[in-house]
């Protein structure tokens, strides 16, 4: 019985789920027999250039670490559970380094490969997928010059880390990997830096310019002094369109809920209710129904969040407004001051992500729906998925010491070096190989959201129905898919769903060479 040739592009998180769902889909099936090839440029697969081990441990997730759990089943351990055996225990509500997340990871893949069942082989190939193409019924993948049956792209943020653009004397194209990107040489100390970009990138690139570079943020009563180490830029000065900063993810341990659990069901049942509904839109159902339920968290009056999101998405912020939205977001997730609409709205939207997640993802949204839905999560990303709330106090503070300065968010100040701190979107919009050449050649296709269209086992749709053997899983799917850049294994099935398919193939397949 011949082999199935499969090939994993891309083996971070996605890659990692995508190769566990199919050893355990197999696994069932041992008649079966597969060849995995995978193609991943870093040495440590499973966590990819986000997590990497290696990255600066003041680079904090902006994910509970009781939410973190690379497996389905009870069949692995949670991350908690992996990290009660090492050095320093970790709470359900800790913001972890990504480079311990990244170590688990990597153990992770390591552990889906040590179990493997006997009828999945394993090839790894340390390198970049440049161009897939098809042959006949089969895709040839290059530069290693090898021909599979089905390709899984699972390539993530590779776009985001801009790998071969080159750095200059004066301009870095993205501050990752920070441990070659962001040295002393390619950003001297008493340098004066400009940022483009004033979200998560940014935040890490302040603190790997800083903090990473043997600064010490100390506990204070209102949140925390610095002692420079001497090697910071005299100025780190970021520049956005907007000058909307992110809101302070919440410390569980701080932090007193205004609503119980009993609410969020209501207001969830609530929301199922209008999602069964036959000509439910984002515009005109959804998102009026999260803005009443925001007012009813804080028993505000019916349109004060209305009014407030409509204001601040009207608003370029003045530095004197970005210090106060800073301080606010930062208290309101310390417990020490009332929460605000900002922070009811993001709770909100946080709460019933997953029921957004079910309705939009592979729904083809009217355009007009789509775009006021775009925009929204947009400034929904900044409110409702932000930092953890240290990484703000540290912001806070540096701005304080002089060290990262608001006044030029128009981007007109001119200084030593300029780092591109920003990723660019997710889905669609700015593909990289092999994705750029898929869609040129109308092997993927593009929808009304912005992202690459798949079905719900993950295959990838053209204009004209489904690419034969072509899966996309992960961030170049955002829009036909929401909520890609979680760790989560709850909110999507599709690397079940796709190995699930992958195997029934297989047994098509094989049950085709025995009738002939």
């Amino acid at each position: 019985m011949s082999e199935r040739q499969i090939a994993i592009v891309g083996c971070g998180p996605k890659g990692l789920y995508a190769l566990d769902s199919l050893c355990e889909a197999a696994r069932r099936e041992p008649e079966h027999r597969f060849v995995v090839h995978i193609l991943e440029p870093s040495v440590h697969p499973g966590a990819g250039p986000v997590y990497d081990p290696r990255q600066p441990e003041v680079l904090l997730m902006n994910f509970p670490a009781g939410l973190i759990n690379a497996w389905t089943g009870g069949r692995g351990p949670s991350f908690l559970e992996w990290a009660a055996g090492g050095p320093s225990p970790v709470d359900a509500g800790d913001y972890v380094p990504r480079a311990r997340v990244g170590q688990y990871l990597f153990w992770s893949f390591e552990h889906v490969i040590a179990q493997a069942p006997s009828n999945v082989r394993q090839i790894r190939h340390e390198t970049r997928v440049n161009d897939l193409q098809r042959v006949a019924d089969r895709w040839s993948i290059s530069p290693v010059n090898i021909t599979v049956d089905h390709v899984l792209i699972t390539t993530g943020h590779q776009d985001g880390f801009r790998h071969g653009a080159t750095s200059t004397l004066d301009h870095i194209p993205s501050p990752f990997p920070i441990d070659r990107r962001l040295t002393q040489t390619a950003v001297p100390p008493a340098s004066t830096v400009r940022c483009k970009g004033f979200a998560l990138t940014f935040i890490d690139t302040m603190l790997a310019l800083t903090e990473g570079r043997g600064g010490v943020f100390a506990l204070s009563a209102t949140g925390y002094n610095y002692t420079p180490s001497g090697q910071e830029p005299r100025r780190i000065a970021p520049f956005s369109r907007s000058g909307r900063p992110m809101r302070a993810k919440v410390e569980a341990a701080l932090f007193t809920q205004p609503k119980d659990d009993a609410f969020w069901d209501e207001r969830r049942a609530e929301l199922s209710h209008i999602l069964r509904g036959t000509n439910a839109t984002f515009t005109h159902h959804i998102w009026p129904a999260f803005l009443s339920f925001s007012d009813q968290v804080l028993g505000d009056t019916a349109g004060t969040s209305a009014a407030f999101f409509t204001h601040r998405t009207e608003t370029t912020f003045t530095p004197d407004e970005i210090r106060q939205d800073l301080r606010i977001g930062y208290d309101i997730a310390m417990g020490r001051r009332a929460q605000d609409s900002a922070w009811a709205l993001a709770e909100v939207w946080r709460r019933c992500y997953p029921q957004l997640i079910n309705w939009i993802s592979h729904r083809e949204m009217a355009p007009d729906d789509a775009h006021h839905f775009r925009q929204i999560a947009a400034e929904m990303e900044r409110l409702a998925f932000g930092p953890p709330a240290q990484n703000i106090g540290k912001l806070i503070t540096l701005e304080q010491a002089g060290i990262v300065s608001f006044d030029h968010m128009s981007g007109e100040a001119t200084a030593d070096v300029t780092i591109n701190a920003t990723i660019p979107p997710a889905g669609g919009a700015e593909l990289a190989a092999p994705l750029d050449g898929l869609l040129r050649d109308g092997h993927l296709s593009i929808g009304t959201m912005s992202g690459v269209r798949v079905d719900k086992n993950a295959h990838a749709l053209t204009r004209d129905g489904i690419a034969k053997g072509l899966s996309v899983i992960g961030r170049a799917t955002e829009g036909c898919v929401l909520g890609n850049d979680t760790l989560s294994r709850s909110l999507h099935d599709l690397p079940e769903n796709w190995a699930a398919a992958v195997v029934q193939n297989a047994r098509q397949s094989n049950a085709l060479e025995h009738s002939l």
